[in-house]
């Protein structure tokens, strides 16, 4: 489990490498999407995300109690999604193991 008890997933959306809007646009709106609902109580973030053109897929990281409330996110952001599914995060369980060892 990620920060504060909340599980790390993975999103996978279509774009096109021709959109006119761009995979960093698409972002900053599931950015934004991810804040808002974090403002209205819902506990997620949006965590990065990296686009690949030859094969027109997005992909976003978030953090979230839920798929349903990613999935609200995506919905909310109006991606073309494809799938959602829980990731797990090494970053986290680095940080995690560091600061055990910091604490010895």
């Amino acid at each position: 489990m990620g920060v504060a008890g909340l599980e790390t997933y993975l999103v996978e959306a279509y774009l096109s490498r021709t959109s006119p809007e761009g995979a960093d646009a698409v972002a900053a709106r599931a950015r934004a999407v991810a804040a808002q609902m974090r403002r209205d109580g819902t506990p997620i973030r949006f965590l990065r995300s990296f686009f690949v053109p030859e094969d027109e897929l997005w992909f976003g990281f978030y953090q979230a109690r839920s798929i349903e409330d990613v999935a609200e996110a995506t919905r909310r952001a109006d991606l073309a999604l494809g799938r959602i599914q829980q990731a797990v995060d090494d970053g986290a369980s680095v940080r995690a193991k560091r600061a055990a060892r910091s604490k010895r």
